[in-house]
């Protein structure tokens, strides 16, 4: 719009300069060289107009016939750069489709059209690994590290082939580079956190999970677990070095970011009874029990209040029982402690309320209700009743990797089947099914216990008679 205001204001201004001409044309003489020219003003306006307007046009034909050579070259240039990128674009399509000879045919093509290897050197990289080339492949990983704009790219190829070689040492060091070219990554930092931990570095990985948070890539409450088991192992560092201060405030955070974290609270509670607090250790692990009861944890209460006879666990053992009253776990540490007390009678009880909750019969049940008809009425063939089903029942809870199934006895950061950090947790492990299935009815296979089958091989098929129920053991072993 201002333009074409602008055209009309300076087409109106050449008007009127016409028209003033026009009206006093005047005379104009001129003498050069024995010739005299006489003409009106208006007349050697236009022919001076004329001149420079000629001359302009000789001007712009002489730029364009010398900028006629360098306008192909540019031309020549601007179709190779479209072929290249056509190429280049045809490559990607190939690797996605995982051509490698079309690929590699496209790479090639790219890089003699564009002339640019930094472009390039990523097709090329990855044609090379499709055709499983990995030498070739890090070859242009590491020379893609030379170029600000590859670099990048040249670090996550390198990482990627150090990780599917299991060569931790070579992509945790990859990783840190990466991590301090593009720290806001997320991939980046969850790489590095991931191979830190792995290589049991807590301190690092620490510091890469504290990036995280900052950077937004994961909130506080989803760091607090795996801030938690980092704590936890730099406590245990700590506490082999010496630093028994510094272990005491790591564990304390632990214990504090993950009241679930059960090897964490039992850490904290033996290094708070360490340092001569016997009282804040029991609470600790008193309030651990109502979170999650679990075996160890009542082995470590018991060290902390000094229970050192078998009356004192049980003892300890019904305070413990108050802060998770109705946990099936609480009635099996009271009948494991009255069983070791000779209480036959409180051992029943919590085992009936046990074998009364919907939990599954496990084999650390029928173990204890083996040891009881054996201690209290020397029962052995009620006792070699319940082994046997011991071995048919359900898995106790223990440590169980999340990723690879592996189960353990005790916690520990790293999986040693996977390698995975903070993989175990306590739940009961897969139980693999038998090779015989039921015949009909989808009902269990008939449990036929070591006594009923010594009875039936004594008297013949007609006299055999169906297993009994655990309900029916404790009826029969039940005092008159």
């Amino acid at each position: 719009m201002l333009r074409a205001l602008w055209f009309m204001v300076l087409l109106g201004a050449l008007a009127l300069a016409a028209m003033w001409l026009a009206d006093n044309p005047g005379r104009v003489n001129l003498e050069w060289q024995g010739y005299v020219v006489e003409t009106s003003a208006a007349v050697l306006v236009v022919g001076i107009a004329s001149v420079g307007f000629l001359s302009a046009l000789l001007y712009r034909f002489w730029v364009f016939i010398r900028g006629v050579p360098a306008g192909i070259a540019r031309f020549r240039r601007e179709g190779r750069r479209r072929r290249g990128y056509l190429a280049l674009s045809r490559g990607m399509v190939a690797v996605a489709a995982g051509d490698p000879g079309e690929a590699q045919r496209q790479a090639r093509r790219a890089d003699d059209l564009l002339e640019q290897p930094s472009l390039t050197m990523l097709l090329s990289a990855q044609s090379a690994q499709l055709t499983g080339d990995e030498k070739a492949a890090q070859k242009f990983f590491t020379e893609m590290l030379n170029s600000p704009d590859t670099e990048f790219l040249g670090l996550r190829g390198l990482l990627t082939q150090a990780t599917k070689r299991e060569d931790s040492y070579e992509a945790l060091k990859w990783a840190r580079r990466a991590y301090r070219l593009k720290p806001e990554s997320e991939w980046v930092a969850r790489t590095l956190f991931d191979l830190a931990s792995r290589a049991g570095l807590w301190a690092e990985a620490d510091e890469a999970l504290a990036g995280a948070i900052r950077r937004k890539h994961l909130t506080v409450a989803e760091a607090r677990r795996p801030r938690a088991v980092l704590s936890h192992q730099m406590s245990i560092d700590a506490e082999a070095a010496g630093d028994n201060t510094k272990a005491l405030k790591l564990s304390k955070k632990a214990s504090q970011d993950a009241p679930g974290f059960v090897p964490a609270q039992i850490k904290y509670a033996g290094l708070l009874k360490a340092s001569g607090k016997n009282r804040k250790a029991a609470n600790v692990l008193e309030a651990a029990w109502g979170a999650e009861p679990q075996p160890e944890l009542a082995k470590a209460y018991w060290r902390v209040v000094g229970a050192e006879d078998v009356m004192a666990v049980t003892k300890a053992a019904q305070k413990l029982a108050a802060y998770n009253p109705g946990n099936p776990a609480t009635s099996m540490m009271l009948a494991r402690a009255a069983l070791d007390a000779g209480l036959w009678g409180d051992a029943r009880s919590n085992l009936k309320t046990v074998g009364a909750s919907d939990e599954p019969f496990s084999g650390g049940y029928c173990q204890l209700m083996a040891a009881l008809e054996e201690a209290e009425h020397q029962d052995m063939a009620a006792s070699r009743e319940w082994l046997v089903r011991a071995a048919n029942a359900e898995p106790d809870p223990t440590w169980v990797c999340d990723d690879c199934g592996n189960a353990a006895d005790s916690w520990t950061a790293l999986c040693g089947g996977c390698g995975g950090f903070d993989k175990f947790h306590w739940r009961r492990p897969f139980r693999v099914p038998g090779l015989a299935a039921p015949e009909s009815g989808g009902a269990e296979p008939h449990l036929l216990t070591a006594v009923e089958a010594t009875h039936n091989e004594q008297a013949g098929p007609a006299s055999a008679t169906p297993a009994r129920s655990p309900q029916d053991v404790d009826a029969e072993s039940a005092p008159q």
